[in-house]
């Protein structure tokens, strides 16, 4: 069975009361800079820019990986028991929920993390390292995150498998 795989929950960050009570505490605006951007920036883009701004008041709108920390998500997967152990692996660390379905062999997840470790979990689920069914799980969990606007993969090249069907992420530093 091929993976299933759901974006189910994000942060909700109160900028209502974080943003006066920072500048009231620091003396200027941490939104300034995502303010100005001219992309149109996420929330967890606007959040991780306002904490960039609490240590450098110029700090430039974006998705700093030093504060990917600070940003938890949680995705549903839905795949072969043999498949989501071995997607489990690649998780690491990230707490985990996982139930038998109704489905013979196939099992249901909810697994946490922050992005960071989203990031580096769909490394390394991107890899030949891994099986293709597996990687297909994690391709597909890159583009939950892509499609939520957060690209945090801007260090690795996107290169399809030899199974034509999947891609792998390749660290551009090691080349």
């Amino acid at each position: 069975m091929n993976p299933e795989v759901i974006l189910i929950n994000r942060p909700a960050i109160d900028f209502g009361a974080f943003l006066p009570v920072s500048r009231k505490v620091l003396g200027y605006g941490l939104s300034a800079s995502s303010d100005q951007s001219h992309f149109d920036l996420t929330d967890v883009e606007r959040f991780l820019s306002c904490l960039a701004a609490m240590r450098d008041p110029k700090a430039a709108a974006g998705l700093p990986p030093k504060l990917f920390t600070h940003v938890s998500f949680s995705v549903l997967v839905i795949a072969d028991e043999r498949d989501l152990l071995d997607a489990l692996e690649c998780c690491a660390g990230m707490p985990f929920v996982v139930a038998d379905t109704l489905a013979r062999s196939v099992q249901v997840a909810v697994i946490s993390g922050t992005l960071a470790q989203w990031r580096d979990a769909v490394k390394s689920g991107a890899s030949l390292d891994v099986e293709p069914s597996v990687r297909l799980c994690f391709n597909k969990i890159h583009k939950l995150f892509r499609a939520d606007g957060l690209n945090v993969w801007t260090d690795c090249n996107v290169r399809e498998a030899q199974d034509q069907v999947t891609f792998l992420l390749e660290d551009k530093r090691k080349r």
